[in-house]
């Protein structure tokens, strides 16, 4: 990588992480979720996207029924 894109990635990186600390702790799961579909689409099958879709949607399914009859 040369360092003009090792700077761009970490900028990037800095960017996100700041967007990232306005949101809930609940919307992680459907940000990963949404990233590792779209890596998965793009790059074909591969083990870490597959594993990052499946859990991230399991989170994002456990979230939905809370919501939907919580236990309280």
């Amino acid at each position: 990588m040369s360092p003009f894109a090792s700077l761009a990635v970490c900028m990037l990186s800095m960017a996100a992480g700041l967007q990232a600390s306005s949101l809930r702790p609940n919307q992680y799961s459907v940000i990963i979720l949404c990233f590792s579909l779209a890596w998965l689409w793009f790059d074909g099958p591969n083990a870490p996207g597959f594993g990052l879709s499946l859990g991230s949607g399991w989170v994002v399914l456990n979230q939905a029924v809370d919501r939907l009859a919580p236990l309280n």
